[in-house]
């Protein structure tokens, strides 16, 4: 059975005793305000889940000259919290028996990958397949320039958009309930100037829900061979 936002909203109810939802400081608009700020900008920072590790596949190509692409421009469905070393390069047409795949160096500090490239030398930059890419205030950042298209394949965990309040949308995961109720609810606590002992009642109950989240992820996770270091 699919928990709803519905379903969230009556356990933040709940938790800071506001049942009543024509009260303007907790009526489902607010509530609800409460739950994406929490999924949107607090769940990511967090706990890292298992569940919203996610591939995202894009092609580049030699029409845009500075190499420098954002996530509307590749037509992501979704942006990255992080992102993991892992990235993969390939022609988008691949010539038969050719290498499909080849690695591709993520940089995520500015400085150490312009003290490579140099900065706005893309006028004197030969075109070729790129090799290293820097992710960097949501963009991504290719060298060498694209000569033709390519695929680029990259790894890392997605930042959660907000749910819509239209419909009643379904959670993504079931379990994820009492988490985001929970964690939604102590910020309305801590925002709405709670006694320490309710706010401590409300951490208590988030902070239970936590470990089961961290517990169940980390189960999933430990069936994963690690990769050698050597």
């Amino acid at each position: 059975m699919a928990r709803l936002v519905s379903d969230a909203l009556r356990i933040m109810r709940l938790a800071i005793s506001r049942r009543n939802t024509n009260d303007p400081d907790s009526d489902d608009p607010t509530l609800l305000g409460y739950l994406n700020d929490f999924v949107s900008l607090t769940m990511g920072a967090d706990i890292r889940l298992f569940d919203n590790y996610g591939t995202l596949r894009f092609e580049i190509d030699e029409t845009v000259e500075d190499g420098i692409y954002t996530f509307n421009d590749v037509g992501a469905d979704f942006e990255f919290e992080t992102i993991s070393d892992s990235a993969f390069i390939s022609l988008s047409d691949p010539p038969s028996g050719s290498l499909s795949w080849i690695p591709l160096q993520i940089y995520l500090d500015p400085n150490e990958f312009y003290a490579y490239w140099g900065v706005e030398n893309t006028d004197v930059l030969t075109l070729g397949m790129p090799t290293d890419m820097l992710f960097y205030a949501n963009q991504f950042i290719f060298r060498t320039i694209p000569d033709q298209a390519y695929t680029v394949n990259i790894y890392g965990y997605k930042k959660h958009g907000d749910f819509s309040d239209v419909g009643n949308p379904a959670l993504d995961f079931d379990y994820w309930l009492r988490y985001l109720a929970y964690g939604a609810a102590l910020n309305y606590a801590m925002d709405y100037r709670y006694a320490d002992d309710i706010k401590a009642s409300i951490k208590r109950d988030f902070t239970h829900e936590r470990n089961l989240m961290l517990t169940r992820n980390h189960n999933q996770i430990k069936y994963f061979r690690a990769n050698p270091s050597f």
